[in-house]
Parts: C-alpha cells; sequence; structure tokens
C-alpha cells in the first residue's frame, strides 16, 4: 500500500504519541513523532509534513508559538491542536495562526483519524490547486508571448505597405539620377571636360539614396524580426530614430509633425531590441490613431538615475533602485479623461469602437519579460505622455 500522507505528532506525552503512532499507522499514514518544539521545527523543515497534531503545552515552547513558526516555515502544513486544558483565548489564538482544528483530551479514535483525512484532502486539494495555477500562468505567459508575436506581425504587414512607399522616393531619385548618368556618359565619351564632375556627383547621390533605402529596410527588419532567446544592447538612439521613421511609414499617419531626441547618444540597456521597438512603436501609433494621423508626436531618451516607486504598470522583477533607460513618447492628441487613466492597462478596455483593448496588454506583457515599468501622464485637451523604464545593466 502507498502512503496516504506524512504526519507530525509533536507531544511531551511518549505514551500518547505511542498510541497516535498506532492509530494512524493502521491507515497507513507516514508517521514522525517527536516530544518537542525544536524537534518538530527541524522535522518540518527535514521532510515534507502534510498535517501536524499539536500539544497546546510543550516543555520548550507554547504550543502556540510552535503553531505560528510551522505555519511561518510552510503555511500549507494543516495544523491540530490538541490540549486537555482548552480555554476560549487560546481556541481564537489557535484559529487566528491558522489552525486546522482544535481537539480536547480525550479525544475519538474515529473523530481523530477523520479529522486527519479531512485536513489531507484539503491539503491535496491545495496542492493541485497550486499545480493548476501554475499551468495556468505558464499558459497565460505562453499566450502574452505568442499575442505579442501576432500583435508584432499584424503591426509590420500595416506598415510594410508605408515602408514601400517610403522607399519610393529614394528609388525615383535614383531612377532620375541613373537617366542622367546615361547622359553624363555620353558626354564624356564626346571629350566634354565638365562630364566626369558631374558623373562623380551624380555617382554620390545615388549611392546616398542607397543607403537610405538600406537604413528603411533596416529599421523595418529590426522590428518584424522573431525575438531571440538572449537580449542584447538597445541604444537609445536609434531606438527613437527607429520608432519616429516607422511610425511615419505608417498609413494611419496623414500629416505628423514627427521629431526625436537623444540626451546621451551613448545610452544603452540590455534588453530584447525587437520588443522594446516594439512597445515605443505601439504607443507611437496609438498616439497616431488618437490624433487622427495629425499632431505633434515626440520620441525622447535620457537616463534616469531610479525609477518610479509605485508605476501604472511594472514588472515582476522591476527594482526601481537602479538606473533605467527612460523613453518617452508624448502626443498632443485629445488625452485620456481621469476617469478611464486607471483602466487604460486592463486587457479588453477600449474607447475605441473597433479597439480590441489588448494594445496596452501586450505592451504590460513585452515590459515584463524586459524588467521595466511604464508610467502615464495625461491631461484633457493638451495629450498624453507615456514614460517606459527599462533596466541599464543587465
Amino acid at each position: 500500500m502507498t502512503n496516504q500522507g506524512s504526519v507530525l505528532i509533536v507531544d511531551d506525552d511518549h505514551r500518547l504519541r505511542t498510541t497516535l503512532t498506532d492509530i494512524l499507522t493502521f491507515k497507513n499514514f507516514s508517521i514522525t513523532s517527536v516530544g518537542t518544539g525544536q524537534e518538530a521545527l527541524r522535522a518540518v523543515q527535514e521532510k515534507p509534513v502534510d498535517v501536524a497534531l499539536i500539544d497546546l503545552r510543550l516543555e520548550d515552547m507554547p504550543g502556540i508559538e510552535l503553531l505560528r513558526r510551522i505555519k511561518e516555515t510552510n503555511p500549507g502544513i494543516e495544523c491540530i491542536m490538541l490540549t486537555g486544558y482548552e480555554t476560549l483565548d487560546t481556541a481564537r489564538a489557535a484559529l487566528r495562526l491558522g489552525a486546522a482544528d482544535y481537539l480536547n483530551k480525550p479525544f475519538d479514535v474515529f473523530a481523530i483519524r477523520e479529522v486527519i483525512e479531512k485536513c489531507l484532502a484539503r491539503r491535496q486539494q491545495k496542492r493541485q490547486t497550486v499545480v493548476t495555477l501554475d499551468s495556468l500562468k505558464k499558459m497565460n505567459e505562453d499566450l502574452a508571448q505568442e499575442l505579442a508575436q501576432t500583435n508584432r506581425q499584424v503591426t509590420a504587414g500595416v506598415i510594410s505597405a508605408g515602408v514601400v512607399h517610403e522607399m519610393n522616393n529614394p528609388l525615383s531619385i535614383i531612377a532620375g539620377y541613373t537617366q542622367m548618368l546615361a547622359r553624363d556618359l555620353t558626354a564624356l565619351e564626346t571629350g566634354k571636360p565638365a562630364a566626369a564632375q558631374q558623373l562623380q556627383q551624380r555617382l554620390g547621390n545615388i549611392q546616398r539614396e542607397i543607403e537610405r533605402c538600406k537604413e528603411i529596410a533596416k529599421r523595418f527588419l529590426s522590428f518584424s524580426r522573431v525575438r531571440q532567446s538572449e537580449p542584447g544592447w538597445v541604444e537609445a538612439a536609434k531606438l527613437v530614430e527607429d520608432a519616429a521613421s516607422l511610425v511615419k511609414a505608417h498609413p494611419a499617419n496623414r500629416g505628423l509633425e514627427l521629431s526625436h531626441h537623444c540626451d546621451d547618444p551613448a545610452l544603452k540597456c540590455k534588453a530584447h531590441a525587437a520588443e522594446v521597438l516594439q512597445i515605443v512603436l505601439n504607443l507611437g501609433v496609438n498616439a497616431v490613431q488618437a490624433m487622427d494621423g495629425k499632431g505633434k508626436l515626440h520620441f525622447s531618451a535620457d537616463r534616469a538615475d531610479f525609477g518610479p516607486a509605485s508605476p501604472a504598470y511594472r514588472a515582476r522583477e522591476y527594482n526601481p533602485q537602479q538606473p533605467f533607460m527612460h523613453v518617452a513618447v508624448q502626443d498632443s492628441g485629445c488625452g485620456i479623461s481621469p476617469e478611464n487613466l486607471p483602466k487604460i492597462f486592463q486587457p479588453y478596455f477600449t474607447t475605441k469602437s473597433q479597439g480590441t483593448g489588448l494594445g496596452l496588454a501586450i505592451i504590460c506583457e513585452l515590459i515584463n519579460q524586459n524588467r521595466g515599468a511604464i508610467e502615464v501622464e495625461s491631461e484633457v485637451g493638451k495629450g498624453t505622455t507615456f514614460h517606459i523604464y527599462l533596466p541599464v545593466g543587465a
């Protein structure tokens, strides 16, 4: 037969411990029997214990004190208090400290078995609940990552049309200079001295526009690529410049006044570059949509010696007492009403008629994965600023 559970008996009466051991061994429980509180504390640290039977009066410490210390060591252990000297105060104290039950001596054999079996069943339910919650937590994290990746792919699909449009300008310039080069080559063949200088200028202009195309493509690919397993260094200046360029290419842009600034060109942080760009870009696109494609949008980055103590959202591993890369996304839109401001990071909350309410929830998940925090300031009629804090170190 397999053990049905582990029981710790704590009583300074050796005969009572022997009797209880015999009673419970019959039910195939795994039994540990000790006579002092210190032995009991060592036992719960050295081996698994499901249920503890604790005498209220022990030689080295009160049973209530042992109950408190056991609960501090392992809150999941079900504790049953045994006493021949019951008082209302001790009963209240035991229940307040989390005792599962309170039995008077002498006790009925069948009654104590029944109480222990109920405690073991409750202990098993708690364990199963923890396993289920851990499983749900892992599933939620996997879904959040998948949703963030899907969001990046959708945004990349929308922006790709704008990227093609952005590339059309330098490509048109390249095509024009190519036609001029053909004339320059003809002139060069006929011996005109000015043709060589013009040829060099045309080639320089073509090379500059090719580099422009490459930079546009590079920014787009840095955003749309799959998440890397290990974080790398994210440069603040490049981050705000890339975000501004990609927002400029977004189809919702209908005359935005875009700008970006970084106080420290050498500032960088250890994070997943594509995810950080996704955070800043999503906030920028949200601002563009809120302003109906027109208005002012400014991306900035600087160093913060510490983060906000109580931000609107913080990662589980967020520590405000460290240096951060601080990125701000500031718009001149309509602002967020005071009653909606506390709700904006809640999943499915949206004020848009076609919105899903998942945009800022995705941002929060990405903030969490990169150990950061986010804060928001808004004034109705004047605009909104989102502040992102990402730890500088690894």
